[in-house]
């Protein structure tokens, strides 16, 4: 691999790359560590713009062989591009994903993630994680929920980034749609009101919503045609669970893995 060292513009216009405004606009985003840059490399879904590697990292003599632009920076550079407390030596600037058409979400009989207010990037990243592990046909990433290729998001599904057609935007209208389509809509609530979830066998083309951390659901977001579901555990020892684990159990519950 020919690494080439970094002018000082490029590291300017990389470290921009921590803001979203300047992702949307550019349409890249950053992947940080070893196994998230192999990952990426290895799944061939993204494209990948240029390789940024520290000075005092050495590359495994078991990393792709690629004729991706590769850049070397000193280690205060690199920390200044990278936002982790302990840069990890090598990251790629990445070209955003378009977002998807409705039509395919409506058409796939996989299951679908949605995401209503979800704020803390590692619980999104895990999430979108996790939705790759089980099959996941498709992300609805709802208004409020943290900028799924902010760095931290993307550190956090360990290169699952991109594996999976997504869209932004109000997750009452796409609901709405999926209503119209004959779809099964399932609210994760810890409310008494709720159906257990072990009630329901696994079938296809399914839409299961996790909601903000604190706040769960938004009460919008429960109307006729959807289901409100429940996962059963002990109460009175812990108030909820975390709902990226939440997430995790509806999605091997609902696709019979």
């Amino acid at each position: 691999m020919n690494i080439n060292p970094a002018s000082i513009n490029q590291v300017k216009s990389w470290k921009k790359l921590q803001l979203s405004k300047y992702r949307r606009r550019e349409s890249l985003f950053l992947a940080e560590g070893l196994r998230c840059v192999e990952q990426i490399i290895e799944n061939g879904v993204i494209a990948i713009d240029a390789l940024l590697i520290d000075d005092s990292f050495s590359l495994p003599a078991d990393f792709p062989d690629s004729d991706i632009p590769a850049y070397s920076l000193s280690p205060n550079d690199f920390a200044a591009v990278t936002d982790t407390d302990t840069p990890q030596g090598i990251a790629a600037v990445c070209h955003t994903p378009k977002a998807s058409d409705l039509s395919h979400f409506i058409e796939t009989r996989s299951i679908i993630a949605g995401f209503d207010a979800i704020q803390d990037p590692g619980n999104l990243g895990t999430m979108i994680r996790t939705a790759s592990w089980f099959g996941a046909g498709g992300l609805l990433i709802g208004n409020g929920t943290v900028d799924p290729f902010h760095p931290k998001v993307v550190r956090s599904t360990a290169g699952a980034t991109g594996t999976i057609p997504y869209i932004k935007g109000d997750l009452s209208e796409m609901l709405t749609e999926f209503n119209n389509s004959g779809k099964e809509i399932f609210l994760l609530d810890g409310g008494e009101t709720s159906e257990a979830l072990r009630g329901f066998n696994p079938g296809e083309g399914r839409i299961l919503i996790a909601g903000n951390e604190g706040n769960g659901v938004s009460p919008s977001l429960f109307k006729e045609g959807r289901r409100a579901v429940r996962i059963d555990g002990h109460p009175e020892r812990v108030e909820s669970l975390n709902a990226a684990v939440a997430l995790s159990i509806g999605l091997y519950h609902l696709t019979g893995m």
